[in-house]
C-alpha cells in the first residue's frame, strides 16, 4: 500500500478502518443468508460505504432491487469499476487484518464468516463518530442488500463491473 497511497491516505483507509465496516457487511450478510459473504461483493461493499460519493445515494431499503437501482443512479455510477479497482489493496490488507485477529474465517468456496461475534452490534466509537456511523450503517444496509441478490455475478454485471 505504501506505494501507492499518500502517509494520509493510509491512515485514512487503515486496515482496522476498513475492517470494522467490513465486519459489519460481513456480519449483516451472514445474518440475513444464513450464509457467508461471498469474497467478491467485499471488492463492491468497501467503496459503496467508505464514499460519500456512493453511500449517500444508497437505497433506504433493501427491497430495492439492484438493477433498478444502478439504473437510476447510473451517471453517478460512471467510473465505479476503476474505484472498484482503486480500492482493491485497501480491501485486501483490511481482509488481513480480520482474518490474523480471527474476526472472520474464509472457507473453501470464497465465503467469509464471522468467527468473532464480540463486536458490538453499535460500537461507541463508531456511533461518536460522524463519518464512521455513516460508513458502518452503510455496510450494514449493503450485507443485507447483496444478500437479497440472486448471484454475486449478477451484482457485478447490474452495477457494470467486470470481475
Amino acid at each position: 500500500m505504501d506505494e501507492h497511497y499518500s502517509f494520509e491516505e493510509i491512515n485514512l483507509y487503515n486496515p482496522a478502518y476498513v475492517g470494522v465496516v467490513l465486519y459489519q457487511a460481513i456480519r449483516e450478510y451472514q445474518a440475513k443468508r444464513g450464509s457467508g459473504f461471498h469474497c467478491g461483493l467485499i471488492y463492491i461493499a468497501a467503496p459503496m460505504s467508505l464514499s460519500p460519493r456512493y453511500s449517500r445515494i444508497l437505497p433506504t431499503t433493501v427491497a430495492t432491487p439492484i438493477a433498478g437501482w444502478a439504473s437510476e443512479h447510473e451517471g453517478e455510477l460512471i467510473g465505479f469499476a476503476n474505484v472498484v479497482s482503486a480500492y482493491a489493496d485497501i480491501v485486501n490488507s483490511a481482509i488481513v487484518f480480520l482474518l490474523e485477529h480471527e474476526a472472520v474465517l474464509l472457507d473453501d468456496e470464497g465465503r467469509y464468516f464471522l468467527s468473532d461475534t464480540t463486536l458490538p452490534q453499535k460500537p461507541k466509537y463508531v456511533i461518536k463518530d460522524v463519518r464512521f456511523k455513516e460508513s458502518f450503517l452503510a455496510a450494514g444496509l449493503l450485507g443485507r442488500w447483496f444478500a437479497e441478490a440472486s448471484t454475486v455475478e449478477s451484482v457485478y454485471a447490474q452495477l457494470g463491473i467486470r470481475p
